[in-house]
């Protein structure tokens, strides 16, 4: 059985999580539909107009910058401690090395899946021959500026981007690993230090969190506005098939995760992630969205912390299944609108690259269009097919941030038991 005692809060802190929580969500899914609606009516009646560029400039911008700000700065201290302090709770080394490996084995399946997923939606209902030519060639042209770095050059610069985080995750880990070992009264020290700055970043989260509303009202206005929302009219049959390949990744793999491997029924695990999931959805941000899924995983579905937190750490980097799913569906998109229809053995190139790609993908906003480009170089397909596309990338980084961090959480909920569906010893 999954241990069903969540960590203990400071009473203040407890109190306040008591009090706010239970109309959070309604807050969320009021400012969701506030911005989109105030969004869409700027956007068709006074799109240019003095009033809503100083709104943009100096209400929407700065919200969503405070937001995001607020967010990052805990992102250091809460993935540190949190992978250090579930890494030094695991008692020996076996139980280390089996909580390791089971969280890499169910992030390798979770990627698989999404990869198979969406190249059978893609395949399926083939929505490159849709598109019309010139449609096609417009939308070309408005993106080639806006592409990002093809072929090699992608991959270096995308590497450049993703080292700090992964610094901190391994030297994290180390730090975590060591203190296992130690068992002094010095790392015991370090181990309740640890605990203390989670303990209090989790505390800061719960005022960040107030904002919350009001910066998923500014995100939503701010699309709404700038969004080329005819665009949907022209890729609707490449949105639709890859927001629907991401829910069926949603409902066929982690509600089964979650049910099969970790005992929580899928409706209860909704519950447990709707406030994560709305603030990944707006951040496209796995990164960002780390406070809001460590406390959503120990507070709401009363995961054991050396489980949730060595997870949700890792998973800022390593389980991206919605970037398998956009990068198969995406380079298969291109080729059939092209006419350009790939072999067996050209997809079974895609699918391997996708899934490595879900493993390993920078959790940032477009962070998966690099990923695209190299995989349009290795195949042989051409480069600038990525503009067709680039107009509603940031619509769908946000379906596949959510996700990507509720594949984290489910991933937490199924390793919190070991291979014999029992318990892992916690100190």
């Amino acid at each position: 059985m999954i241990e069903t005692a969540p960590p203990p809060l400071p009473p203040s802190a407890g109190h306040a999580r008591r009090r706010l929580r239970p109309h959070l969500q309604v807050r969320l899914l009021a400012g969701f539909l506030l911005g989109m609606g105030g969004g869409t009516l700027a956007g068709l009646f006074a799109s240019d107009s003095p009033a809503t560029m100083l709104l943009m400039r100096w209400v929407v911008k700065p919200v969503e910058q405070a937001f995001l700000f607020a967010l990052f700065l805990l992102i250091v201290p809460l993935l540190v401690s949190a992978i250090v302090s579930g890494i030094a709770r695991v008692r020996n080394m076996a139980g280390m090395r089996r909580l390791l490996l089971s969280t890499l084995a169910h992030m390798l399946a979770a990627s698989v899946a999404a990869a198979l997923i969406g190249l059978a939606m893609v395949n399926l209902f083939r929505p490159g021959d849709v598109v019309p030519a010139e449609i096609g060639q417009q939308l070309l042209a408005a993106g080639h500026s806006s592409a990002p770095p093809r072929g090699f050059g992608a991959l270096f610069s995308y590497a450049a981007v993703e080292r700090p985080i992964m610094i901190v995750i391994i030297a994290s880990v180390l730090v975590g690993m060591t203190l296992t070992f130690l068992r002094t009264r010095r790392s015991g020290h370090v181990l309740a230090t640890s605990e203390r700055v989670f303990d209090a970043g989790m505390h800061v989260l719960g005022y960040v969190a107030r904002l919350a509303p009001v910066a998923v009202a500014a995100f939503m206005f701010d699309l709404t506005l700038v969004f080329g929302w005819h665009l949907l009219l022209y890729l609707s049959a490449y949105v639709g098939v890859v927001v629907a390949a991401l829910m069926l990744q949603v409902m066929l793999t982690f509600f089964a995760v979650v049910w099969m491997r970790g005992g929580v029924t899928p409706a209860a695990f909704l519950r447990g992630v709707q406030e994560p999931a709305v603030i990944a959805f707006c951040t496209s941000s796995s990164n960002a969205t780390l406070p809001s899924a460590l406390k959503a995983a120990e507070f709401d579905l009363h995961l054991p912390p050396r489980a949730a937190r060595l997870v949700l750490g890792i998973g800022t980097i390593a389980n991206q299944g919605g970037t398998a799913i956009y990068t198969a569906v995406t380079v298969l998109f291109i080729a059939q609108f092209f006419g350009m229809d790939l072999s067996l053995g050209k997809q079974g190139v895609v699918l391997v690259v996708a899934a490595l790609a879900g493993m390993g993908t920078i959790g940032v906003p477009a962070g998966s269009l690099p990923t695209v480009a190299a995989v349009l170089a290795i195949t042989g397909l051409p480069p600038e097919g990525i503009g067709l596309v680039v107009g509603v990338d940031r619509l769908l980084d946000m379906f596949r941030t959510m996700v990507n961090v509720v594949g984290d959480i489910s991933i937490a909920t199924a390793v919190s038991r070991d291979q014999h569906g029992r318990s892992m010893p916690v100190i």
